[in-house]
């Protein structure tokens, strides 16, 4: 875990990559991840700081580079500090991965302005202000790159009337992605990826997201979070620009007209 002040080889060749929410959960499987596949992994986190530093030195006791970055989401001089502070440690960036958001138990009748407008910044702005930044810095130095921005499956024609702030923004975000690809072209490749239920949220408790799990899909089981992070992964590759890729086990297949956490409960 390198200290904010110090410096790295001018020479750094390792290959780069940011992850935001990268502390826990699903963020932290996709850290390790790519530190497994030989990636200096900066680590980005609000507020859960303790989270951050756990992961950070799991991905060193395992041989590999991670570097610290706090930044507030919302506050866009945050997210250039934090893109700047990137190359000013490595001298390069070569994957960024979008992967936090924040999530509000609201619809169309009962959302509050203050919760759509959070989850428009965090889950729509801070993408694409990370990915102009992104843009700047690579094009600056000759480089290239590739964003990839963690989406939902609901929003691939699955949606329902809940998470109504959360869901607004994850379809503005989704349906950027190929103006996203054309626009960033040849400096930065973009694409989306679209997973289903993944881990525990909300007030689930853990009989109710095994519970849901097993229903939430045509197989009777969701896609694990280690094949979310390989799919990711695999979007990295030269081939992929303008892409969407479902990896939710078939959720999307699965109609509903509520929130499947709220939907099935365990008995």
């Amino acid at each position: 875990m390198q200290a904010p002040n110090t410096p790295l080889p001018a020479d750094m060749t390792q290959t780069v990559v940011l992850i935001t929410g990268a502390a826990k959960r699903v963020g932290r499987v996709i850290a390790e991840r790519f530190a497994q596949a030989g990636y200096a992994v900066v680590v980005h986190y609000g507020s859960s700081q303790q989270d951050a530093l756990d992961t950070a030195q799991a991905i060193e006791a395992g041989g590999g580079v991670a570097l610290l970055q706090q930044a507030d989401l919302q506050d866009p001089q945050q997210l250039q500090a934090m893109i700047a502070a990137t190359y000013a440690r490595f001298g390069r960036l070569d994957v960024l991965v979008n992967c936090a958001a924040i999530f509000f138990p609201d619809t169309l009748v009962d959302f509050a302005l203050d919760d759509l407008e959070r989850s428009w910044q965090v889950n729509c702005r801070a993408p694409l202000l990370l990915t102009q930044a992104f843009y700047q810095q690579a094009q600056q130095r000759g480089q290239q790159g590739v964003v990839i921005n963690v989406v939902d499956q609901k929003v691939r024609a699955n949606f329902h009337p809940e998470d109504f702030s959360y869901t607004v923004a994850k379809a503005a975000l989704g349906n950027l992605t190929a103006m996203l690809a054309m626009s960033s072209a040849p400096v930065l490749r973009v694409n989306a990826l679209y997973p289903g239920l993944m881990t525990p949220s909300g007030d689930q408790t853990q009989a109710d997201f095994e519970y849901s799990s097993a229903r939430s899909t045509p197989l009777g089981y969701i896609a694990p979070v280690t094949e979310i992070a390989d799919a990711i992964l695999l979007l990295t590759r030269p081939s992929f620009n303008g892409a969407e890729f479902v990896v939710d086990a078939g959720q999307n297949l699965v109609r509903v007209d509520r929130d499947v956490i709220n939907l099935y409960r365990a008995p």
